[in-house]
């Protein structure tokens, strides 16, 4: 089965990408950095590297379309989003985005409806969203006019409601697709990468703080890497898993709908 993993020179992307490709899976291994997605792909027997900056709708749709044609007529299992960005502060792009919901939210939503059609080519198409600790808390929404332009001191508001976006649109797809595929929002706990190489502390430290609160909220959530630095918020890699269309969260389907429709 053929399967796009975007962020996959580092953290969870690197581990999904040679989980699946261990498993007999071909992958798209698609990142910014270069070198990092060759030493990845060396992992990875028959993969194939694409290079984009997911920041610019442009390489979105360039991917989008790269994709379809490497996947051929037996089309995309699924998408594993694992790319996203967490930094102070979060320039504008050309496109008019700010750089970290651009990255971490704009374009993995962007990129599944350009996929969708390949997606459904393939027999009940799984989408991973990689959305990290603050998926789990209630009561945080995207707020679109956040979204827009340089936001400094923002970036990590910005990540927690690109997380939450996340969650949304998980939803918006079982909605959508009507039992025809699956849609899953992960936390996979604290892996180290280069993430949060733009944050004035360390992350591992923030982490360690969030483990206790973190470990009740998520103790019936799916999570996909092992790593015994991440205690409770600690799981295994997903594999013939059933999706759940419950994620945490009140859901309001309208508000959802009508905030996903402003990021096409």
């Amino acid at each position: 089965m053929n399967w796009l993993i975007t962020g996959a020179s580092s953290g969870v992307g690197r581990v999904m990408a040679i989980a699946l490709a261990g498993a007999g899976h071909r992958v798209l291994l698609t990142a910014r950095n270069e070198s990092l997605l060759s030493d990845t792909q060396r992992n990875c027997l028959g993969s194939e590297v694409a290079v984009a900056d997911l920041s610019h709708l442009e390489a979105v749709k360039e991917l989008a379309r790269h994709a379809d044609t490497w996947a051929g007529p037996d089309g995309l299992a699924g998408i594993v989003h694992a790319a996203g960005l967490m930094l102070w502060d979060s320039p504008a792009t050309r496109g008019g985005w700010s750089l970290v919901p651009a990255v971490n939210a704009v374009a993995p939503w962007q990129l599944t409806l350009a996929l969708e059609g390949v997606l459904h080519r393939a027999m009940a198409p799984r989408v991973l969203f990689i959305a990290g600790a603050p998926f789990t808390m209630n009561g945080i929404e995207p707020q679109l006019d956040q979204w827009k332009g340089e936001q400094k001191g923002r970036g990590l508001t910005l990540s927690l409601q690109s997380a939450a976006a996340k969650v949304w649109m998980a939803r918006e797809l079982h909605r959508r697709w009507a039992g025809r595929g699956s849609a899953f929002a992960f936390h996979p706990g604290y892996l180290q990468s280069h993430l949060a190489d733009g944050l004035p502390f360390p992350i591992n430290l923030l982490g360690q703080l969030a483990q206790p609160f973190l470990g009740t909220r998520c103790q019936n959530g799916e999570f996909l890497a092992l790593n015994s630095a991440a205690m409770a918020l600690s799981g295994n890699l997903v594999a013939n898993r059933k999706a759940s269309p419950q994620c945490p969260g009140p859901e309001n389907s309208a508000a959802e709908q009508e905030f996903l429709a402003k990021l096409n």
